[in-house]
């Protein structure tokens, strides 16, 4: 197994700060408070703090990037000759809500994120 130094991240969840230094190949690792890992957002602070905020940096995330998908898709929106049942079909079929709902299982959401999410859904 080969390690990259370039694209490997370091995170350290403690309850208390700890300063360490890890190399690779005589590189030293850079160390983050959160990290992309298979779409999924990880934070130290999610990590101290799940059950209460745990889910919001993913949730943000992912609303950012339907947002983004729905503007790129804004053409297909506003043209008359596209039936509404199609466009329906579109965002239904489409990655829109596999881009939001991936992993969605494991969030753990408090009532102002429930909210958010809902404001998002009737954009």
């Amino acid at each position: 197994m080969e390690i990259s130094a370039e694209n490997t991240k370091l995170m350290i969840v403690r309850a208390e700060p700890m300063r360490t230094k890890l190399q690779v190949n005589e590189t030293d690792l850079e160390t983050v408070r959160q990290f992309k890992h298979l779409g999924t957002i990880i934070s130290v602070k999610s990590w101290h703090n799940h059950h209460e905020k745990g889910s919001k940096p993913e949730v943000f995330a992912r609303v950012a990037q339907i947002s983004e998908v729905l503007a790129r898709l804004k053409p297909i929106w506003k043209d008359k000759n596209i039936f509404l049942g199609s466009k329906v079909k579109l965002l239904r079929r489409s990655l829109i809500f596999s881009i939001f709902l991936y992993s969605c299982e494991s969030w753990t959401l408090a009532a102002k994120l429930q909210r958010n999410i809902l404001a998002g859904e009737m954009r």
